[in-house]
């Protein structure tokens, strides 16, 4: 039937645009590739076995590597998804994601003046269409750019040692907005995130004391929060 053949059609639009999408949060340019996928995959496709046609698909994705979302070696980029927003986000949605600074203002791009390209700006396009296409609303569509956003902010966080002479560490005031702007996107509470980010708990004996952490260690916990981000 006309409707069986229209969802077919639209199933199997969407299995085709989930690739670009995964290659937009998952493949980055390399030294070798400017397009290297940094993850696996393996896509699960069923056939009706009377018509041939798709029926069902499921898409596994594993091994990310998420040291590239914190740091690259000089001449590789993050994941396209952040020099995408750049090069093709309205300067309203860049406003509101707190990115109308630019990119040469995040650690996690390299504090590099931007290396988004006429290409960024035609597959973020691309990236909108395809989320449309597998039936994000434009409000989903919004979070999941908050997300990419919040991972940055995240990243511009800095500590320095308090001055209580114990080598704890607090948040410096500069980066402070930072902290904000990350917890604003992604729903957080700030103080929660700080405490998180600045002790650590300590069972002895049966009873759990907070302890402070020190600048490195709240340094590793911020890239973490990034990287499960």
């Amino acid at each position: 039937s006309n409707v069986d053949s229209a969802n077919i059609a639209a199933l199997e639009d969407r299995v085709l645009s989930s690739n670009p999408l995964l290659e937009t949060f998952g493949n980055a340019q390399t030294l070798r590739n400017d397009n290297s996928s940094r993850f696996g995959k393996f896509i699960h496709i069923n056939f009706s076995t009377e018509t041939g046609s798709i029926v069902g698909a499921r898409i596994s994705n594993y091994l990310l590597e998420k040291t590239r979302i914190t740091q690259q070696i000089e001449g590789e980029r993050n994941y396209h998804i952040f020099y995408q927003l750049f090069a093709g986000a309205e300067p309203d949605l860049l406003s509101e994601l707190g990115l109308d600074c630019g990119a040469e203002k995040f650690r996690y791009l390299g504090n590099r003046k931007s290396q988004k390209t006429k290409k960024d700006l035609e597959n973020f396009q691309e990236t909108v269409q395809c989320l449309t296409r597998i039936g994000l609303s434009k409000s989903d569509q919004s979070t999941l750019f908050a997300l990419a956003a919040a991972v940055l902010h995240i990243g511009n966080v800095t500590f320095k040692e308090s001055d209580s002479g114990d080598h704890s560490a607090v948040i410096t005031d500069a980066s402070r907005s930072s902290l904000q702007k990350a917890c604003t996107l992604l729903g957080l509470e700030e103080k929660d995130v700080m405490e998180a980010i600045l002790t650590k708990l300590l069972t002895i004996g049966g009873k759990t004391i907070k302890k402070p952490s020190s600048v490195a260690m709240a340094e590793d916990k911020r890239d973490a929060l990034a990287k499960m981000t």
